[in-house]
């Protein structure tokens, strides 16, 4: 559905996209793209949307380049960041004008306007204008708009920014829907806690370039100068005891009613941490990972690029 082969983008002398080279398949699934702001996320979604050539490189949505291309921006949605809705106009209004505008008419558009707000839960209030609409109503109008059309994919830049907890929870699970029916979701962010609910298939971007792609696991496993962190619960010394004894052991530190250790190789030391707890040899009582997490993973991977 998406394909890149270093793709970049400037801004007259500056490099807001660095050569990028990577690839999502067809079919449904929410796909992430995290980075702080100024790390390129905007300026790689204007690329997948169309609204910018690259400077270099090759971006191909649906097979085809979607700058200017009409055959492949009538098959995705945009949910641009920033909200610029005019505030004096009802929201069916709007809807049926930028419905209008993606080639609809007639009864067609009528039930496609129907069809949106009722995936967005807001038929109840598409007759209210703007102004009299909270932030979170407006961002669930901009997505009905979104897809208007039925779009294949959906793109959405920093759809979260301003957006109360209780709205942030009902838009995720809108996409989780949209992408459970079918839809491929490419939703941008800088907080790693809004990622990490909706996905753990990221694309990690750092100043312009594209640092990782997988999901949180795989990309933690690439991480092999970084040892694994991992809390065994249960008798602190006789844990420690055998943890001392493992050739993948890094470093171990002792806690209350337990023992931290890191380990080069998880993968590897695992399955005989599972065999010896089962067998009865090591009273453990629990096994937590402490940096198998995308807060850790974006850590490790900034600081490596730093």
């Amino acid at each position: 559905m998406i394909s890149l082969d270093r793709a970049s983008l400037r801004y007259g002398p500056i490099l807001g996209l660095s050569p990028t080279t990577f690839e999502l398949p067809d079919g449904g699934g929410i796909t992430g793209l995290l980075g702080p702001n100024g790390a390129g996320k905007s300026s790689l979604l204007q690329l997948l949307s169309g609204l910018l050539p690259p400077s270099g490189g090759e971006v191909k949505v649906f097979g085809e380049a979607p700058f200017r291309n009409p055959a492949v921006l009538a098959r995705l949605g945009l949910v641009p960041e920033g909200d610029r809705l005019p505030s004096g106009l009802r929201a069916d209004r709007w809807l049926h004008m930028m419905g209008e505008l993606s080639g609809l008419s007639g009864d067609g558009l009528k039930v496609a306007v129907s069809r949106a707000l009722d995936t967005v839960g807001m038929a109840d209030r598409a007759h209210l204008t703007f102004a009299r609409m909270s932030k979170g109503m407006r961002q669930r109008i901009r997505l009905a708009q979104a897809l208007l059309h039925g779009p294949q994919l959906l793109i959405l830049d920093e759809p979260f920014n301003g957006l109360d907890p209780e709205a942030r929870l009902t838009l995720m699970a809108l996409l989780r829907d949209l992408a459970a029916k079918g839809a491929r979701v490419l939703v941008s962010s800088h907080i790693l806690g809004e990622i990490a609910q909706l996905t753990d298939r990221i694309l990690l971007l750092f100043r312009g370039r594209l640092l990782a792609e997988g999901t949180v696991t795989e990309i933690r496993q690439l991480l092999d100068r970084h040892p694994v962190e991992l809390r065994l619960t249960g008798e602190a010394q006789v844990l420690a005891r055998w943890a001392v004894e493992q050739p993948e052991l890094a470093a171990l530190r002792m806690e209350d009613g337990a023992v931290v250790i890191s380990v080069s190789s998880p993968r590897d030391i695992l399955p005989r941490l599972q065999k010896a707890a089962a067998e009865g040899g090591i009273p453990l009582r629990a096994l937590d990972p402490l940096d198998l997490n995308l807060d850790a993973v974006f850590q490790y991977l900034t600081k490596d690029h730093a």
